[in-house]
């Protein structure tokens, strides 16, 4: 032990003192080499310093959640000349460090001292167990010190028991006493109350249960709720014996093991093949593993997924965003789909103005993503991810297409968003920056393991450092570096695991349907307005059809066809039912498969497919209709309106129902077709044969009435009863001299129904088909 001197100074953390002399700055934050480790979420790498400038001095090392004094933020360096005792990146509950200099008063009650480590270690997470299990033989908790009324609990300051975090409800939940014993329910939160994992209306507790409300947990203890303390082998990310199996016996993934604990950031790389998207996903949650284990933050991630999904982040390969729109408006957006209803919109706009400034995106908030870097890009795709505060954040390819410079600016967010405290898991292909990880997960072919630990000791560990060289390796003998690996870590294997029940994870939370629909229906018109190539086309489509429809020969318009031109009205009912056709596939066919991986992320996140299907239909149908009423206007003030319809007195009324109903018709097969598509590249080839199928299948240019087969198989397409209506409408068994006895366009108020209501039914067999391709995994 390390006497007194003039010039030492004693600091105590978890009952452990350590002395220090003046010789160099003592470094106290959560990197491997300081000289006080603290493992803890709240600290950053290198959180702050005490020096030795003629007395002792503590100051912030610039760290992220602040180091604290009395309930005070430091704002500069302090002077100790006294026995200080400081807590480290919260007031109330960071970790707390004692400072004691040597003029200060030594501690009355002796305890070991240790001299200061060389290196200090994280502990060891790799022997944490797989699951938690509810101890039910547990005594009921007893509700003697609630209230008769009861507690309540939510994230505003009103509420007995104060939840702080975004997902947490206004009035989340309450604790009730009665005869049994302390009762907790759910008073309808959007995000939902969990007892060990599983969610739950009505709940009575037993002592060391733990209750999950957003991000936070509590354990019940002696008859109320505490925030929970985990322990550092509790804390951050542990994955046991991890095997993946498909098509029966494929194997993915072999005997996986790996820790991550908070403010870690972690590179899966790998050559092609190597499993290393498969792994992200089963971290991720969203798929289950054949054999082993995931435990995030003490808990079995699969097991309790429903209670745990809230606090992974999951960035995929593509950016997430809608260029069209600014990175604020982005941001506004998502957060109305995932944060609770009751959030305001000034509390929506506090969190994403902290989510702005930790990714440095403030100046750039107004600007539309169209106009940002790459690294700017994947920067705003990160923070749609932060909005609900997670703990754990994984990202698939993040620095794909982007040049050196890009890349490194990259790699250096997640350096900082790992420093916050998170645990950040990155897939990645670039090797350049891999000196900013904590470790490395290297995977040969097959998933078998190749290498895991620091950077710097792949050298020793594989014969090489240079990455081009271990990887053809690592390609070459996939099993015999993995025999290497298990061989060089004999003493990190997990023992075998039992199996965990593995339950159903449940449907994601979500706010209220009416909500989502609100939200995605005013995005889209958003999306429309902001698209100035795409609204323009929007609003010249119905002129120029209309002019077109013009040229039709004769001056009879709708009316009685003269000699000069007998089949007028037919030829501008033609024209009409192919423009209402082509106004409605155009206005919605680029849509779902442009935005794909927008809405797979966002369901992943609680939006239901009906609501976003219905707030599609919605605005592209609300469009549709204007560009009807344009479409008819035109040809209405050109040619001369037809006479009464056949339900409605005024056909010119009749007329642009049967317009406008067809024009929506076309829009859910635009939706069909783009929900079947698998690239944008693809759509428009599929436009121009409907297209041409609608105006073959109408009736109105080629005979269709009679022929078998072709009749029968007209009767699947919108056009045809489009036709048929318009037919109806305006009489054109009478009207044209030339035309069919076809039992569809007859002018009376039965076949009229028939025809529109058959529109409305191929319509919503369209939907129905669209609707069950978004809901497929």
């Amino acid at each position: 032990m390390t006497a007194r001197g003039k010039n030492t100074i004693t600091v105590r953390h978890a009952g452990v003192d350590r002395i220090f002399d003046g010789r160099e700055p003592i470094a106290i934050g959560r990197a491997p080499g300081v000289a006080l480790f603290v493992d803890s979420a709240l600290v950053s790498r290198v959180h702050a310093e005490v020096t030795w400038q003629d007395g002792w001095v503590l100051s912030d090392n610039g760290s992220t959640n602040g180091v604290f004094l009395d309930g005070r933020r430091l704002a500069q360096p302090i002077r100790l000349d006294r026995a200080t005792q400081i807590r480290l990146g919260d007031p109330t509950t960071g970790p707390i460090v004692a400072l004691i200099p040597q003029q200060a008063s030594a501690p009355q009650a002796p305890t070991p001292q240790v001299p200061r480590p060389e290196l200090t270690m994280k502990a060891n997470t790799s022997q944490l167990p797989p699951v938690r299990q509810r101890a039910a033989s547990a005594p009921i908790s007893s509700g003697m010190r609630i209230p008769t009324g009861g507690l309540s609990i939510g994230r505003t300051s009103e509420n007995s028991i104060v939840v702080p975090d975004v997902l947490a409800s206004r009035r989340h939940a309450r604790l009730l006493p009665n005869t049994d014993g302390l009762v907790l329910e759910d008073l309808g939160s959007v995000n939902g109350t969990f007892v060990n994992g599983a969610r739950i209306d009505k709940s009575l507790l037993r002592e060391g249960d733990i209750v999950t409300i957003g991000n936070v947990d509590f354990v019940v203890a002696d008859g109320t709720l505490q925030f929970r303390q985990r322990a550092t082998a509790a804390s951050g990310l542990s994955l046991h014996n991890i095997d993946f199996v498909v098509e029966g016996n494929k194997q993915l993934l072999v005997d996986v093991s790996m820790a991550a604990g908070p403010g870690s950031l972690t590179a899966m790389i790998g050559p092609s093949g190597a499993g290393k998207s498969t792994l992200a996903k089963l971290v991720a949650g969203s798929t289950t593993p054949s054999g082993g284990a995931v435990t995030f933050e003490g808990r079995n991630l699969h097991a309790e997924y429903q209670a745990l999904r809230s606090r992974i982040g999951m960035v995929p390969q593509d950016d997430v965003l809608h260029r069209q729109l600014t990175v604020r408006q982005a941001l506004r957006y998502a957060a109305e789909l995932r944060l609770p209803p009751d959030t305001t919109t000034a509390d929506r706009d506090q969190v994403i103005a902290g989510v702005l400034g930790e990714l440095s995106l403030t100046e750039h908030a107004d600007t539309r993503v169209d106009r940002l870097s790459g690294g700017q890009r994947k920067r705003a795709s990160v923070a749609l991810e932060l909005l609900t505060g997670p703990s754990l954040l994984i990202l698939d390819e993040p620095t794909s297409g982007l040049d050196p410079a890009l890349d490194r600016q990259v790699m250096v967010m997640l350096r900082q968003l790992a420093d916050a405290g998170r645990v950040v898991i990155v897939v990645t292909h670039s090797l350049t920056h891999l000196d900013m990880c904590d470790q490395v997960l290297l995977l040969a072919p097959g998933g078998k393991t190749a290498y895991c630990g620091h950077p710097a000791g792949v050298g020793a560990a594989m014969g090489s450092t240079d990455w081009a060289e271990i990887f053809t390796r690592v390609a070459a003998d996939p099993d015999g570096v993995f025999a290497a690996f298990r061989a060089r870590n004999t003493q990190r294997q997990v023992p075998p695991l039992p199996a965990p029940a593995y339950g159903p994870p449940g449907a994601p939370a979500h706010t209220s349907t009416g909500k989502q629909i609100s939200t995605v229906a005013r995005r889209q018109l958003r999306l429309i307005i902001a698209d100035r190539g795409y609204l323009t086309f929007l609003v010249a489509l119905p002129f120029v059809l209309g002019v077109l429809s013009l040229v039709v020969p004769g001056k009879a318009g709708f009316g009685l066809a003269g000699a000069d031109a007998p089949t007028e009205a037919g030829q501008i009912m033609v024209l009409l039912i192919l423009g209402a056709c082509f106004m409605g596939s155009s206005l919605s066919v680029r849509d779902l498969v442009g935005e794909r991986t927008i809405y797979h992320r966002e369901r992943a996140v609680g939006l239901l497919p009906t609501a976003y299907l219905f707030a599609k239909v919605i605005v592209f149908c609300l469009a549709a209709v204007v560009q009807s009423a344009v479409l008819v206007a035109i040809v209405l003030v050109g040619k001369s309106a037809p006479g009464a319809g056949a339900v409605l007195p005024s056909g010119s009324v009749e007329l642009f129902v049967d317009i406008a109903l067809t024009a929506c018709c076309c829009v859910m097969v635009g939706l069909a077709l783009s929900a079947v598509a698998k690239s944008s590249e693809q759509v428009m080839p599929l436009l121009v044969v409907t297209i041409m199928a609608q105006l073959v299948m109408c009736g109105g240019l080629i005979p269709v009435t009679g022929r078998a087969v072709l009749d029968q198989l007209s009767w699947l397409f919108p056009a045809r009863w489009g036709y048929a209506a318009g037919a109806s409408t305006i009489d054109v068994r009478t009207n044209v001299l030339t035309a069919q006895a076809d039992s569809l366009w007859q002018h009376s108020a039965g076949i009229w129904l028939l025809d529109v209501v058959m529109l409305i039914v191929v319509g919503s067999v369209l939907a129905l088909v669209t609707l069950r391709k978004l809901a497929l995994k």
